[in-house]
């Protein structure tokens, strides 16, 4: 194949990551079966929680360790007993809540640990024996307390979506904890009750964030048959080679969703193998841990995610994550291709696994790169809908501002079958024709459905490059033209202020949106250092702005640089020609 081809090919390999898509769901009146699971094991371990301490402080009056094994014993029996009746209920709806929290002997054994330490704390405080029995038995009556209000969250999170009956609950029991410390001295209560807090506190993430979960990398290998929501899921990459995704387990109640990119195709020449033209297999090199920059790096305390849960969403058919077709291209006298678009079907998969695995987590930041940005909007109003209801949202799309023609919509996007899949209980979004909408009316849309949350995008003011986002707004400009395909910076200026446009759209249309145009042309931030570091043209660093966003910090605000120069490394026609620049200023006439 010549080279020329192959330059085609690969323009044709990034046509699709301007798509914006959403996700079919398949929703079930009652509550989902694993969160009544996990609040039946919740219960559950409220009661042996009170046991173990309430075990403990006998022995400290006693000194019988045979009798604290005894009571611990029992204790471990019943909580056996309860939690393999709430498995066996949840697997009867074909569901699975058996690593969601460990096993039951693995709780035992850590409650009995936490209390042993807590009698060792509470002494090194200078507390005797009487203060220590009393600390032991208001930790007992706390923790059944606690948990029992945890519990009920998750059992019915739309009777509390933004925790404020929880927190209040939590507010209420650290408030009497002093007075039950009748034993201690008044200098030594405060730093009891934050013993006490801090063991509720990490209990109740136990038992809600699979700690059986690696805290490295993991790759999660689904079976080919995944029964969910009354359907049976079929996951399966591109060319019928097996899908799987990774994930990691944190140390907080926190989880992000990443949606992963890699090109796209839509016709017998693009979905060739011999091509290569899009990612079509999912597997061991997907493994995040091969990246060590930008929010990657878990050892960068500047990075608000490093002790989060994180589920990466692997990427295979060719279809940005929201497919819903297999399909046969045909292109004689080549061989026909059949291509298995089913990355929605991929997506419900990983959703499935997150909710049996991190049930209830305070926030989720759903977010993705280039192509994986399309996916994140979709995925958003899914997830705030069936899946996380009592979850405080925060959503960024990372160089996707979806910047397309119409003619792109009509003649190409629609072969994956994602007409039929848009989140339609939102108001605006009930379209016969997916023509009807832009990527402005998806992210707004979405945004005034969900007040609470917060929602965002990214862009550099001229992403180009091979793979920027200029370049392919630049081949659906130049349509059959081909030897102008690659020029992408012919049309950087009109992709620049249709860019704009959208973002600035978005935000007039929604209180809860906010965009952020850095300088230069590179795509992408997130696998860079420069979201902590980037200031160019006045804006403040990235990683600054998603905390502002995440703490609903009124200082949060849209973000455009004023001098929006290029970087160095940044993507630029060599040599320089209009509307580049040899001093990499980019010069577009006034709009």
């Amino acid at each position: 194949m010549s080279s020329r081809s192959r330059s085609i090919l690969t323009v044709l390999l990034y046509l699709a990551v301007a798509v914006f898509l959403s996700a079919p769901r398949c929703v079930s009146a009652a509550p989902y079966p694993v969160r009544t699971c996990v609040a039946r094991k919740v219960d559950a371990a409220a009661a042996a929680c009170r046991t173990v301490f309430s075990a403990w402080a006998e022995f400290e009056r006693s000194r019988k360790a045979a009798t604290r094994a005894t009571r611990i014993g029992r204790a471990a029996q019943d909580l056996t007993s309860r939690w393999s009746a709430a498995e066996a209920k949840a697997a009867a709806l074909v569901s699975d809540c058996s690593e969601t929290s460990g096993t039951s002997a693995e709780m035992v054994t850590y409650l009995d640990s936490a209390a042993g330490a807590f009698v060792d704390h509470v002494a090194g405080l200078g507390g005797g024996k009487a203060c220590v029995r009393t600390a032991l038995r208001a930790a007992a009556s706390a923790c059944r307390t606690a948990l029992e209000a945890e519990g009920r969250l998750i059992r019915a999170p739309a009777h509390d979506p933004d925790r404020r009956r929880l927190a209040a609950s939590r507010d209420r029991l650290r408030a009497r904890l002093p007075r039950a410390l009748v034993g201690c001295s008044a200098s030594t209560r405060p730093a009891i009750v934050d013993a006490i807090d801090a063991a509720l506190d990490q209990t109740a993430l136990r038992l809600q964030t699979a700690p059986d979960v690696p805290s490295g990398w993991t790759m999660i290998s689904p079976p080919a048959d995944v029964p969910y929501n009354g359907e049976t899921l079929h996951p399966i990459c591109a060319r019928g080679t097996p899908y799987s995704f990774w994930a990691r387990r944190g140390t907080v109640n926190k989880l992000v969703v990443y949606f992963q990119g890699g090109g796209a195709c839509f016709s017998n020449l693009t979905c060739s193998p011999a091509v290569g033209a899009f990612k079509d297999r999912a597997g061991p090199g997907d493994n995040p841990s091969q990246y060590t920059e930008g929010i990657a790096n878990v050892n960068n305390p500047n990075n608000p995610f490093r002790d989060w849960n994180v589920i990466f969403v692997s990427y295979c058919t060719g279809d940005i994550h929201w497919g819903d077709a297999t399909v046969t291209y045909l292109a004689p006298p080549a061989a026909p291709l059949t291509i298995h678009h089913r990355g929605a079907e991929n997506a419900r998969v990983v959703e499935k696994w997150g909710r049996e695995h991190f049930v209830n987590p305070e926030e989720v930041f759903v977010t993705g790169s280039s192509a994986g940005a399309y996916g994140t909007i979709a995925a958003a109003a899914f997830l705030l809908r069936d899946v996380y209801t009592a979850s405080r949202f925060n959503v960024v799309g990372d160089a996707g501002t979806g910047v397309v023609t119409q003619q792109f919509v009509a003649t190409q996007l629609l072969g994956w079958g994602i007409e039929k899949n848009l989140p339609r209980f939102i108001p605006g979004l009930d379209v016969s024709d997916l023509t009807q909408l832009d990527i402005a009316d998806l992210w707004a849309a979405v945004a005034n459905f969900y007040p609470r949350h917060k929602f965002g995008q990214y862009t550099t003011a001229y992403d180009g490059g091979s793979g920027g986002q200029t370049f392919f707004y630049n081949v659906m400009v130049q349509g059959d033209d081909i030897s102008r395909w690659l020029q992408w910076w012919l049309s950087s200026c009109d992709w620049h202020a249709k860019a704009r446009a959208i973002v600035q759209d978005t935000a007039a249309r929604a209180p809860n949106f906010r965009y952020y145009i850095g300088a230069g042309s590179r795509h992408t931030i997130w696998g860079s250092d420069k979201i902590y570091t980037e200031t160019k043209g006045g804006v403040i660093p990235f990683v600054q702005w998603v905390e502002q966003m995440r703490q609903d910090d009124p200082a949060w605000s849209n973000q455009e640089c004023t001098d929006c120069s290029l970087n160095p490394g940044d993507p630029r026609p060599n040599p320089p020609v209009p509307p580049f620049n040899a001093d990499g200023t980019v010069s577009c006439p006034a709009s």
